[in-house]
């Protein structure tokens, strides 16, 4: 079943919320493949954080789908930084009643984006 535009902008909507609102802000998770695209392009956390507060439902690749690891689900986008085609990975985990707004990727692609809700 393809995944709607407006569930894909609630889930920004959300995950931006608690992105700017929350106790912990944006979690990055220090992933090697993460690491070296923020080295290798320059960028600050505060470059990575406007660049997901900047995401739309034109962004949006794939999900929302199981955690394999964790329980709750991830959503997938994609977007150009500096010439480059970035694969984006988050998403809203919870601890108690805490909702945290987590990026588990953000790194150059690895194979070509596709993006069903783009014009």
């Amino acid at each position: 079943m393809a995944t709607s535009m407006e569930s894909v902008l609630d889930f920004l909507r959300n995950f931006k919320e608690i992105m700017t609102n929350g106790q912990r802000g944006l979690d990055i998770i220090p992933r090697e493949e993460n690491n070296q695209t923020i080295i290798e392009l320059g960028l600050t956390r505060k470059n990575i954080e406007k660049e997901i507060l900047e995401l739309t439902a034109q962004d949006y690749c794939s999900g929302p789908e199981e955690d394999h690891t964790r329980p709750g689900v991830i959503w997938k986008f994609g977007k150009n930084i500096m010439q480059r085609e970035i694969y984006i990975k988050l998403k809203i985990a919870e601890i108690g009643s805490e909702k945290i707004a987590k990026c588990i990727s953000f790194h150059k692609a690895n194979h070509r984006i596709n993006y069903p809700l783009k014009n």
